[in-house]
């Protein structure tokens, strides 16, 4: 097993926000030299709000070399740059192990998969997270636009398969002409609608719902043929003219005929009055244009516009904007406005603060031109006075989690100790019984040799009483012989 001492960069594996993890310290792996392209089934690692989160690479998108990567706990899909993935490598004590790749099923709904929403009589684009297991409903993105983006902020919900259908695929049918019926991409959304006239070649003047008037001008891209979803099969709806009639629009002025030309000067009512005419208080003010689009009739009965009436001048296009575009720019800050609003009332807790600058920024400049965002901006001032609040409750609890981890290295290395002190404890016993062994071995030795000495000294003994008689009769030997010799002849 890999030592870690003190200063080794590790990796820790917590939960946060529901994603699974054990509480684990690891080597921090190879580092990832982003040659390697993924294919889809690969298990990777995602750099997503401070650290890596594993997950698995759904498709990748030739276009821009993008991946779209699934996590399990909670569902969601993601969409990451090269640079922030890296190969998931499993650590099992010694050596880092790669997970095999996973078989993904293919079919129109699965994951990461572009679909389109049921949405009352329209369709909104989303992408397929998964099915939900044994129901038959999905758990879907809703991507911010038709061209199928999804941010990390986009709203996820669970959604009937009823409600659910392919992207429609892409199909021309040249020119569109009086009272068909067509589809028209109104901001993220696919609106059903009637062509009520034609501007010219490739430009429509197209109504929605029951009724008669034309609302809204728009480009042959922004336009498709209605089509239906069954059985599997896309099939063009029959194509039939609406009951109603509408007017033929055109540029060119017919023979006889005087086209009037309005004097931008005029005064005209604001598109969100709600004051009838006879009251003192009109809401008539002159504006720096002619005001002659339908929508502004779309605005006023728009519920944001009920709940914050808006008497904007638009007094700045007078030097900023060409006659020619200011009713345009009017219309767009209309639609900024009412954006602006949905945006800060789904927004949610993750929000940045140069988000909210941003949009404060914004209704600032909307407030130039005679917006009312007083409510807007006290509200945003409001959520940054809690961003401030979050940030400095986030950095204390940064520094508890420094702390913790701090700690559970402290634990790891104290539990490293105890395990390689209680390992010398068992290798001193073992010792210790060895060295009574050799002691009984050598006292058993020791007892063997006195009785050895013992014995010695005892034929010692003998020995030397048998050497004195020895003495004694050789001693009687030459007493003999000393008399023989000196006895007389």
């Amino acid at each position: 097993m890999q030592p870690i001492t003190k200063d080794t960069e590790v990796e820790v594996s917590y939960e946060e926000d529901g994603v699974k993890g054990a509480c684990l310290i690891r080597p921090v792996p190879p580092k990832d030299d982003g040659a390697e392209e993924f294919e889809e089934g690969s298990v990777v690692d995602a750099y997503y709000k401070g650290g890596w989160w594993s997950g698995l690479v759904v498709k990748r998108k030739e276009e821009d070399g993008t991946y779209l990567v699934y996590f399990d706990s909670p569902p969601d899909i993601n969409q990451f740059e090269r640079k922030q993935l890296r190969a998931h490598l499993d650590w099992s004590g010694s050596k880092w192990v790669r997970p095999e790749n996973k078989e993904l099923g293919k079919s129109e709904f699965s994951s990461g998969t572009m679909v389109e929403l049921r949405w009352s009589s329209a369709w909104r684009p989303a992408m397929i997270i998964k099915k939900v297991e044994n129901e038959e409903r999905f758990i879907v993105k809703y991507c911010d636009d038709t061209s199928f983006r999804c941010s990390k902020r986009s709203r996820i919900s669970v959604i009937d398969s009823r409600e659910v259908r392919p992207r429609q695929p892409l199909f021309s049918v040249g020119e569109y002409e009086l009272l068909d019926r067509v589809e028209v991409v109104v901001g993220s959304v696919w609106c059903e609608g009637v062509v009520r006239g034609i501007v010219f070649k490739g430009r429509y003047m197209v109504s929605f719902g029951e009724t008669k008037v034309a609302s809204v001008q728009v480009s042959c891209s922004d336009v498709r043929p209605p089509m239906e979803w069954e059985d599997g099969i896309w099939h063009k709806r029959p194509k039939t003219k609406s009951k109603f009639f509408g007017k033929f629009y055109c540029r060119k002025r017919k023979r006889g005929h005087v086209q009037h030309k309005s004097d931008l000067n005029d005064t005209v009512r604001t598109p969100t009055s709600n004051v009838e005419d006879t009251q003192a208080t009109d809401t008539m003010r002159v504006l720096p244009f002619a005001n002659k689009s339908p929508l502004w009739k779309i605005y006023e009965t728009m519920e944001v516009f009920k709940k914050l009436p808006q008497r904007p001048h638009f007094s700045p296009l007078i030097e900023s904007t060409s006659e020619d575009f200011r009713e345009g720019s009017a219309l767009g800050m209309m639609a900024t406005f009412s954006g602006l609003l949905e945006k800060l009332k789904d927004m949610e807790a993750d929000v940045t603060v140069s988000e909210l600058d941003s949009l404060k920024d914004t209704f600032t400049k909307l407030e130039e031109h005679g917006f009312d965002v007083t409510r807007p901006l006290s509200r945003i001032n409001k959520l940054l006075a809690l961003k401030g609040r979050q940030l400095k409750i986030l950095e204390g609890r940064r520094g508890l989690d420094k702390e913790r981890m701090d700690e559970s290295s402290k634990r790891h290395k104290a539990e490293l100790e105890f395990g390689e002190t209680e390992r010398k404890m068992v290798e001193v016993k073992r010792k210790i019984l060895e060295l009574q062994r050799q002691e009984a071995a050598l006292k058993e030795k020791k007892e063997a040799a006195e009785e050895q000495k013992d014995q010695a000294c005892r034929k010692i003994w003998k020995v030397e009483s048998c050497a004195r008689d020895l003495g004694v009769k050789l001693e009687d030997v030459e007493f003999d012989f000393e008399t023989i010799v000196s006895a007389p002849w």
